[in-house]
């Protein structure tokens, strides 16, 4: 964990971004303009603005052109770096959003406003990214449906046709959802379906 999150490591952070938009969308529920030094902090902002608004990063040159600022572009960066960006960005603004909420305790208490101070301190202090994102789809997808569709408990749907599709049926304990275009379903499948029982979890 490094002590110093100079200008240098901020403008990295950043360049870092950029060069992989993943390390942008993990950090994202994190990430405030405001904790970049003041020299960086129009590109950060642009950053969040253009993202926000077109659902994108913007290019080195529109950050360039609009902010006057030169972010380098990273090639080739070696295996870990994800890991290694997300740990010191989750301690780099957790350690300014709590120097941050520190300086407004401060003022606060000095006027003797108290109400306010424990939970702009708590919210400092608990801020923490979302690591897990969920199943990896892409991560041993035959071990992961060999352990899901071998695990038992199915239950019939009473359509031979659809059981083979589900592996035996529906599996205990799981919501199914079944969704469909417009028209592609009869009324009686319908009736079907909403007649199926509860199946307790077990």
């Amino acid at each position: 964990m490094l002590n110093d999150y100079n200008i240098q490591v901020q403008q990295l952070f950043l360049e870092m971004m950029l060069n992989d938009a993943e390390s942008f969308v993990r950090v994202q529920n994190i990430y405030n303009p405001e904790n970049f030094d003041k020299s960086l902090k129009p590109a950060a902002e642009f950053i969040k603005t253009h993202y926000d608004v077109h659902g994108s990063l913007p290019l080195h040159q529109q950050i360039s052109a609009t902010t006057n600022i030169k972010l380098n572009k990273l090639d080739d960066l070696p295996e870990g770096n994800l890991s290694w960006f997300m740990e010191e960005f989750e301690s780099f603004t957790k350690k300014e959003e709590l120097s941050r909420a520190i300086l407004k305790s401060y003022d606060m208490l000095d006027k003797g406003d108290f109400s306010p101070v424990e939970k702009l301190i708590k919210d400092a202090v608990q801020i923490s990214l979302q690591k897990d994102m969920g199943t990896d789809y892409f991560a041993n997808p035959k071990e992961r449906n060999d352990r899901y569709f071998n695990s038992g408990g199915q239950v019939s749907t009473g359509w031979p046709s659809l059981d083979k599709i589900l592996y035996g049926g529906f599996s205990r304990g799981e919501l199914n959802i079944f969704a469909g275009g417009s028209g592609c379903v009869t009324a009686d499948t319908m009736v079907t379906i909403v007649e199926l029982p509860i199946i307790p979890y077990s």
